[in-house]
C-alpha cells in the first residue's frame, strides 16, 4: 500500500504515537480549533472509530471545553468590557516588581496561570462546575491569547503590562462570558454530538481524557500545526502510516507540582521554558485517514 502525505491520507488503521506539548510553550492552536491541548495532564488521548466511537459520542458533557472554546469567539462580540483598573494596577506592580529582580515574565506563557488562578471562586457555587470551568478557562485562554501573541520582542515590563491586561480583561468579562455561553451552552453540544458521531465511520474522533476534542479533517491540520512549531517530529512508515513523536530539540517531561502550577502567572515567573507541565499530553495518538486498500 502507498503512504501519501498527511493532507491525503484516508481512513482506517490506528498508529501509536507519543505526543508531549510543553505547557509554557503554546496557547491556544489555531489550527486545532483554538484548543489548549496542552492542559490535558492525565492518562491520553486516542482516536476512537466505528463503535466504540459512537458509544463515546452519544455522551452530553464531554463537549464542553470544545463548546466553551468555539463560544468564547461568539460571546466577544457582546462582552466587550475594558480590563479593571485597579486589576491591571495591582497585577503590572507586582510584576514589575519581579522584572527589578530578573524573573524574565513573558506574556504568552504567564498570561493564562495568571487568569486561571480566579475560576475557583468563580465556579465554586455554580449549577454546573464543570461547565463554568471549562468557561472560565476558554475566557482566560481567549484573552490571554489576544493580548500576547502580538507581544514577541517587548521588555519585561512591556511584557508584564500585557499579561495583566489580558487576564484583567477576561476577569473582567467573565460574568458575561458565562451568561452568554450557558444560553448556547446545551445546542453547542448537541451540534459537537452530531458531528462527533459523524465522524465515527469515516475519520474518528479525538478524545482526550475521555473528552472530546476534534474530529474529521481538523486533526490533520491540528497535528501539522503542531509538527511544523517542532514540537513533534513525523516520519513515514512503509506499509504503516505516519509516526508520531517528541521533537528531538525538546527535553523530556517533567512534573511540574500544584504549587508550581498554582503560583505560576504574570506576577510571578512560571519557570524556565524548558519545565513541561504534567505528563505526556497524548499517550496514544491515531491520526486520521489511510487509503483504502483497491481490491
Amino acid at each position: 500500500m502507498t503512504i501519501h502525505s498527511p493532507s491525503t491520507l484516508l481512513s482506517s488503521a490506528l498508529l501509536l504515537c507519543s505526543v508531549v506539548v510543553p505547557s509554557v510553550a503554546l496557547a491556544a492552536i489555531p489550527e486545532c480549533r483554538n484548543l489548549r491541548l496542552e492542559d490535558v495532564t492525565t492518562g491520553g488521548c486516542e482516536l476512537q472509530a466505528s463503535a466504540d466511537c459512537n458509544v463515546s459520542c452519544d455522551r452530553l458533557g464531554i463537549y464542553k471545553k470544545a463548546c466553551a472554546t468555539k463560544l468564547h469567539n461568539v460571546c466577544r462580540t457582546d462582552c466587550t468590557l475594558s480590563a479593571d483598573v485597579t486589576c491591571t494596577d495591582e497585577c503590572t506592580v507586582s510584576c514589575e516588581s519581579e522584572c527589578d529582580r530578573g524573573v524574565s515574565i513573558t506574556c504568552i506563557h504567564n498570561c493564562f496561570a495568571e487568569c486561571v488562578g480566579s475560576c475557583d471562586a468563580t465556579c465554586s457555587d455554580a449549577a454546573d462546575p464543570a461547565q463554568c470551568r471549562a468557561t472560565c478557562e476558554a475566557t482566560c485562554d481567549g484573552e490571554c491569547d489576544i493580548q500576547c501573541r502580538p507581544v514577541v520582542d517587548g521588555d519585561c515590563y512591556t511584557h508584564c503590562i500585557e499579561c495583566c491586561g489580558g487576564s484583567c480583561k477576561a476577569q473582567a468579562n467573565m460574568d458575561c462570558q458565562t451568561t452568554c455561553q450557558d444560553e448556547e451552552f446545551e445546542s453547542c453540544e448537541h451540534e459537537f454530538e452530531a458531528e462527533c458521531s459523524g465522524s465515527c465511520d469515516v475519520d474518528g474522533a479525538l478524545f482526550c481524557n475521555g473528552e472530546y476534542m476534534l474530529s474529521g479533517p481538523d486533526m490533520v491540520d491540528c497535528v501539522q500545526a503542531l509538527v511544523a512549531r517542532g514540537t513533534l517530529e513525523a516520519s513515514v512508515q512503509v506499509g504503516g502510516g505516519i509516526s508520531l513523536g517528541s521533537s528531538g530539540n525538546n527535553p523530556g517531561p517533567a512534573a511540574l507540582s500544584n504549587d508550581a502550577k498554582a503560583s505560576a502567572g504574570c506576577h510571578t515567573s512560571a519557570g524556565p521554558s524548558k519545565v513541561w507541565g504534567g505528563a505526556p499530553l497524548l499517550g496514544l495518538l491515531a491520526l486520521a485517514r489511510l487509503r483504502r486498500r483497491r481490491p
